[in-house]
Order: C-alpha cells, then sequence, then structure tokens
C-alpha cells in the first residue's frame, strides 16, 4: 500500500530588499524606486553619508514587522504627505544599534540605542537617523486604538529600561524563530507584541483620567479638518464651520487662545512656508508656496513672512540649501 508523503506546513514568507549588490552611485535611488511596501513616499530623505541599506519584513497576524540596517539619513514626513498618503498605521522603531532625535509634531525626542518610541504616520515628524539597527512594528490604527487608547499623546513617546529590552528580547526571538514558523505560529506573536506594547504605555504614559473641555476638542478637531480635509490652501473660519457644522462664535471661542481662527491660521501657513524654504524642500518657487498655503499671492507672504522672521522669504532661503529626495 503506498502512503502519501507527508506534506510540511507552509511556512511564512520573509520579504527580502538590500542595496548590497548594487553600485555605490546607485543604491539611493533604488531604493527610492522600490516601490516596495507602499505605493506612495512615505518620508522625504537626505542621506547624511553614502547610502545603503538591507530591510526584511513578515508578518505576525495583523502586524508587520521589519528587520531595518541603514546608513545616517535624515526624514521628514509633513502635512501634505500625509493628507496625499495610502499608508497612515501606528508604527514602533526599536533602536538596537544606532541613535535617533529629532521633533514629532511639537514633542522633542531622543531614541538611544536599547530604547523604542512610538510613531504616528498620520502626524508630521522630522528627525534625523545614525547609521542604525532597528526592528519595527507596523500596527493597523484600530488595532493601536483598541489596545492603546487614544494614540495622539503617543507620538514620539520613547520607552526606555527594562520594558524596552523586553520587547527587543521578544521581537528578536521572533526572528531567531522565523524561519521555521507558520503563518498561523507567527500569528500567536501579535498578542505578545501588543501586550508588552500596552504595559510600555500604560507605565510610562499617566493613566490618571484627563477632562477635555468641549472648546478644547472642537480646536482639536478644526486642526484634524485642517490637516486631513481643507488643507490650509481652502481653511478659513467659514469653511472649517461648514465641515464642523459649528456656528463661528462657538469656534472663534476654541480658539482664543490662539488670537482666533485667523491668527492661527496665518501661524500655520508662516510655519508651513519656513519649513518648504529651510526644511529639506529648497526648490519650490516662492509664488507656489504662497498659493499651496492659502496666501493670496507671493507678495502678501513676502510682507507677512518679513513681519514675522525679520527676512523675506528669498533671503531666508539663501541662508541655507540643500535638494530634496523622497522614500
Amino acid at each position: 500500500m503506498h502512503t502519501p508523503p507527508t506534506l510540511s506546513p507552509p511556512l511564512i514568507p520573509i520579504e527580502r530588499y538590500s542595496t548590497d549588490d548594487l553600485p555605490p552611485d546607485e543604491r539611493y535611488q533604488a531604493w527610492l524606486d522600490r516601490g516596495w511596501f507602499r505605493v506612495a513616499p512615505i518620508f522625504r530623505t537626505v542621506p547624511a553619508e553614502p547610502f545603503n541599506t538591507t530591510i526584511e519584513s513578515a508578518a505576525a497576524g495583523r502586524l508587520l514587522v521589519m528587520y531595518t540596517e541603514i546608513t545616517a539619513m535624515s526624514w521628514e514626513r509633513r502635512v501634505d504627505d500625509i493628507r496625499d498618503s495610502d499608508f497612515q498605521p501606528f508604527s514602533v522603531n526599536m533602536m538596537v544599534q544606532g541613535t535617533a532625535q529629532g521633533d514629532m509634531d511639537g514633542r522633542p525626542f531622543f531614541e538611544p540605542a536599547g530604547t523604542y518610541h512610538f510613531h504616528d504616520m498620520a502626524r508630521p515628524s522630522l528627525h534625523g537617523s545614525t547609521a542604525s539597527l532597528t526592528y519595527s512594528l507596523i500596527i493597523p490604527r484600530d488595532v493601536a486604538k483598541t489596545w492603546f487608547g487614544p494614540i495622539e499623546a503617543l507620538h514620539g513617546l520613547v520607552v526606555t529600561g527594562e520594558l524596552a529590552k523586553a520587547l527587543m528580547e521578544l521581537v528578536q526571538s521572533f526572528w531567531r524563530l522565523l524561519p521555521g514558523l507558520t503563518p498561523e505560529g507567527a500569528a500567536r506573536f501579535e498578542r505578545a507584541f501588543l501586550e508588552m506594547l500596552a504595559l510600555g504605555v500604560e507605565v510610562t504614559v499617566p493613566t490618571a483620567p484627563v477632562r477635555v473641555e468641549a472648546g478644547v476638542a472642537l480646536r482639536a478637531a478644526a486642526i484634524e479638518a485642517i490637516d486631513h480635509r481643507t488643507g490650509l490652501e481652502r481653511a478659513s473660519a467659514a469653511e472649517l464651520c461648514r465641515v464642523l457644522n459649528v456656528p463661528v462664535d462657538q469656534l472663534s471661542t476654541a480658539f482664543r487662545q490662539d488670537g482666533g481662527v485667523a491668527a492661527y491660521l496665518l501661524t500655520r501657513r508662516l510655519d508651513e512656508a519656513r519649513a518648504a524654504l529651510t526644511g529639506l524642500q529648497r526648490v519650490e518657487p516662492i509664488g507656489n508656496i504662497a498659493h499651496r498655503l492659502g496666501f493670496s499671492d507671493a507678495a502678501h507672504l513676502s510682507r507677512t513672512f518679513r513681519q514675522r522672521f525679520g527676512l523675506s522669504p528669498r533671503a531666508y532661503r539663501k541662508m541655507d540649501g540643500k535638494d530634496e529626495h523622497e522614500s
């Protein structure tokens, strides 16, 4: 009697990408153009040294686990990038070797080796990293909200000490076992990762409930509408009232601390203009910047920019300059 062979269960696929075998002067552009893992650029990037990278990824249930070795780089994600992006998950970056530091939408952060930080891809960020070896967990937004509660306060939060060490040991164990794991086996790690991260949030973030006043909630809703629905070009008190279905006096009260809605929008527009001139963006015409951010024309931008920063946009741009790249 013939006995059919025993079929081994399918193992989990591991995606691999490396620029090691490419000529050094082609590596960065090849990485930019790789079209792997997303359909549009996630970050605007500028290498700080000759570029090279190795990336591997595999699924652990609903989570994507990534291993990355990459050379020094600056990274920026802007409001415009977020509004146009199809990629807005919640992620966790574990710094095994190297350091990163920068600003996460107003929160300064420093991530040395042996720590991890939370990163909300639906919020702006600007940071630089040394050559590094990292593990990352890419978490769907609905999963993150279920496990961690309001995720807005976690953007840029750095977890240190034994909690960070424990998470890294867990992900390293996953990676060692990965070549022999089936999809079902890998999915068992999903809950373990989320439990460990939830503990990090519980210990690191104050747990006392915070009462959110109606005006604070309305201001937050208006800012989200600006960032994700109207954009700065079309934003105004009238448009926000229409989008949020609130009376103008209620909206004005919510922005009283900012000097009113118009004052808030002007501050945002000038900050965005300065970022476009002196961040990683160096080549966009000033007239385009003015139109994109809702100024009536380049002269309007120039006049208000000089009043706030003491220099014209053109003079401000000449202070320093670099070409921009995206990834």
